[in-house]
């Protein structure tokens, strides 16, 4: 089963400017130096490899944590 840990691993591995072990469930991305429009399509695509489900983009606009995105991979 998925986790929210598999998630942020596999997250920080595929951000090549995000530093490893930088991601907690409290982390918000959008605040991030980081983050920009690639890093949003990176985030969609872990979502859907890690949770087996698609996140969209509104859904994505909607979240300021990454604890609000793994919400939708219940």
């Amino acid at each position: 089963m998925s986790s929210p840990e598999n998630f942020i691993a596999e997250l920080e591995s595929s951000l090549e400017a995000c530093p490893k072990k930088s991601l907690t469930l409290e982390t918000r991305f959008r605040e991030q130096p980081w983050w920009d429009s690639l890093a949003a399509l990176t985030v969609l695509v872990v979502f859907d490899s890690t949770y087996g489900k698609q996140l969209n983009a509104d859904q994505l606009r909607a979240c300021q944590t990454i604890a609000e995105i793994c919400e939708h991979g219940k």
